[in-house]
């Protein structure tokens, strides 16, 4: 008979898998690569902030001045995988604000909180589009944002520190002996 999944680890990879099985449910129902994104920067206040999370929905024949896009930049392309981009420069995905539909049927962009548009922004074709935005979540992505930007850059020191931690506890509980349980006795009138 199997073990159930009681312990830490288990529960760990049933949570990536739960994850990564909504996720891509999302992208599924929402006709998109990447159904939720967790917003980077603060170039769309007041519509919303860095650690806000976005749900788009991949609607692209219908955009319109005024709707907000997640888009990469060109010279990237998603490699299918929610959230993930296959080149490095600029690969983090842009959420802005459509500004113009220029006649070659492309899009101009712009962040509500940016001075000016940025030099990716003026020639969008549909293919970098992933979607325009539905709903939004405020907060929420900011769990996403402390572990892109502090766990995972320190994640070799946090397996050193588990280890060590490990080690100690091991050591320590080997170490100590703990009383066995005696039992008393007592005697009673007719044993003397």
């Amino acid at each position: 008979m199997p073990k159930p999944l009681n312990s830490t680890v288990g529960y760990v990879l049933l949570g990536v898998a739960l994850a990564f099985v909504i996720n891509q449910g999302l992208a599924f129902a929402l006709s998109t690569d990447m159904p939720i994104v967790a917003v980077e920067s603060n170039s769309m206040v007041p519509t919303f902030f860095k650690g806000d999370i976005l749900v788009l929905q991949g609607s692209q024949q219908d955009l319109e001045i005024g709707d907000i896009i997640v888009f990469s930049p060109s010279g990237t392309q998603s490699n299918g995988f929610a959230g993930s981009m296959a080149s490095s420069p600029g690969s983090t995905p842009i959420v802005h604000r459509i500004t113009k539909i220029n006649p070659d049927g492309t899009y101009q962009t712009k962040g509500d909180a940016n001075p000016g548009q940025l030099y990716f922004e003026k020639h969008i074709e549909l293919e970098q589009i992933h979607g325009k935005s539905i709903l939004i979540i405020p907060y929420l992505g900011w769990v996403k944002i402390g572990v892109t930007e502090h766990v995972i850059p320190n994640i070799h020191w946090i397996i050193i520190a588990a280890l060590v931690a490990y080690l100690v506890s091991f050591k320590l509980t080997k170490n100590i002996k703990t009383p066995r349980p005696t039992f008393m006795r007592y005697k009673f009138l007719w044993d003397w």
